[in-house]
């Protein structure tokens, strides 16, 4: 991935390192090549860019999520003023996404837009483009708002207003109709806030709240929610010493509602068989009052961010057995480490998904995603699902969870999995929406293994 991003930086060899614009075409030709999180390459560029002025930090950030959130909108507009825009690729095609955005998003002048957007070409190598380019943005500018608004069926309105990819839009009209589609699309159209799930067992969220809005942060607590704290403005939460010290973990506000529909109990020896990075494992092990067995597997090199969150969270305790372990959790075979010491009082399985429910915070996945990826996903799920079901003792219980909305992935799979499973009982589902929760799109169910006792409480 880094040659790749130190090609995409060739580009633009001749611009200004300071122009939080040039930064931004960077980064987003890096995503496009590279098909990676925007998150993580937006973070290393400025973590490299040390001329960037904390205010140009902000607006590039902004254009980046910005752009990918209305790609095909921009698109559709570009390429109706365009007189020929097949021409208009690679560095200038970004350019012109990143002056039409902000043209049409955030009222930027039309003199300053113009003017960025031919620096921008230039700095390409395109300069014999600057002049169609700049008579492209003075049409956006004039005419985009009469030709946007003629936009009327539902499935062009999502696709070309809101940037939903045609072939999700088409799923979700299925699924939701159009009134709900959109409703979905608006809510996803914009940034998220950032959730945080305080470690209640070391400290309560009130003073975790007091010390965050000392900083600056603009936030509040979440009805019904007293771990969790939603941050509406602000900085970069993860270098405030609250979560520096593992006080608290950025965790949307549906993700964190796995390990309380789990109810892992102090003394019971559970597994986290998907652990990821290791937030909700913290999570776990906060709610077992760091008293138990605690076995945390991931298949991925992501072991290394696993152990480190451990860290953090200062998990490693007389009373609390605590196991990080480098594995598969599909494989028929037993896994050392895991399967020695017999079954689980609890198992949350957590499991690798298209994370379609993430379009807003990850808007990239609207463009790397494919229709193909939800049968692959659902496919391997189901076998996590299956072997992790094996690990669960008689009586005891299974939380599944996908940061998906997608039916495949979660009503549909959990329901075929019950009807073939005989000693497997639902005893609650949980989904939290972008439209209704105004959060990540989040899945859960809560099985009991005959006889095993597990809250029923849900949302919808």
């Amino acid at each position: 991935m880094y040659n790749l991003f130190v090609s995409a930086r060739h580009h633009f060899r001749r611009a200004d390192a300071s122009n939080p614009r040039s930064v931004a075409v960077q980064i987003l030709v890096a995503i496009e090549r590279t098909r990676g999180f925007s998150n993580r390459i937006l973070d290393r560029e400025l973590g490299r860019n040390a001329r960037l002025s904390h205010r140009d930090r902000g607006l590039c950030t902004a254009l980046v999520y910005g752009v990918l959130r209305n790609q095909a909108r921009l698109d559709h507009v570009i390429d109706h003023f365009a007189h020929k825009p097949k021409g208009l690729r690679g560095p200038v095609r970004w350019a012109l996404r990143i002056g039409a955005f902000e043209l049409l998003e955030l009222g930027h002048p039309i003199h300053a837009v113009a003017s960025e957007v031919d620096k921008l070409v230039k700095a390409a190598g395109k300069g014999a483009l600057g002049r169609t380019c700049h008579a492209l943005i003075r049409a956006i500018e004039r005419d985009a708002a009469g030709f946007e608004a003629s936009t009327k069926k539902p499935l062009d309105v999502l696709e070309r207003r809101y940037s939903v990819p045609r072939w999700l839009a088409g799923r979700w009209l299925r699924e939701l109709g159009p009134s709900q589609a959109i409703e979905r699309a608006i809510a996803i159209s914009g940034p998220c806030p950032v959730d945080i799930r305080v470690d209640c067992s070391r400290v309560d969220a009130a003073t975790v709240a007091q010390a965050l809005r000392t900083a600056g942060f603009e936030l509040e607590q979440l009805p019904g929610q007293p771990q969790a704290i939603r941050i509406r403005r602000g900085g970069a939460v993860a270098q405030h010493p609250m979560h520096v010290q593992g006080l608290c973990s950025v965790q949307a506000i549906g993700s964190q509602q796995a390990v309380l529909a789990l109810a892992p109990q102090p003394g019971e020896r559970v597994l986290d068989a998907c652990a990821g990075i290791g937030v909700k494992t913290l999570h776990l092990a906060e709610v077992m009052q760091r008293r138990g067995t605690l076995v945390a597997t991931e298949p991925s090199p992501r072991i290394s961010q696993l152990q480190a969150t451990a860290i953090r969270g200062q998990l490693h305790g007389r009373e609390l057995d605590l196991r990080l372990v480098q594995a598969a959790m599909d494989t028929p075979e037993p896994v050392p480490e895991v399967d020695d010491n017999g079954a689980f009082d609890a198992v949350l399985v957590d499991a690798p998904c298209t994370g379609l429910g993430n379009l807003g915070r990850h808007p990239e996945l609207r463009w790397t995603s494919r229709y193909e990826d939800i049968a692959s996903c659902a496919e391997l799920q189901a076998r996590i699902l299956r072997r992790c079901w094996q690990r669960v003792k008689p009586g005891g219980r299974l939380v599944y969870a996908v940061c998906s909305l997608e039916p495949e992935e979660g009503r549909q799979l959990i329901a075929e999995f019950i009807a073939s499973t005989s000693d497997a009982e639902l005893a609650s589902e949980q989904t939290w929406t972008p439209e209704s929760h105004q959060t990540d799109g989040f899945y859960l169910a809560a099985l009991g293994r005959s006889g095993g006792k597990i809250s029923a409480s849900a949302h919808s």
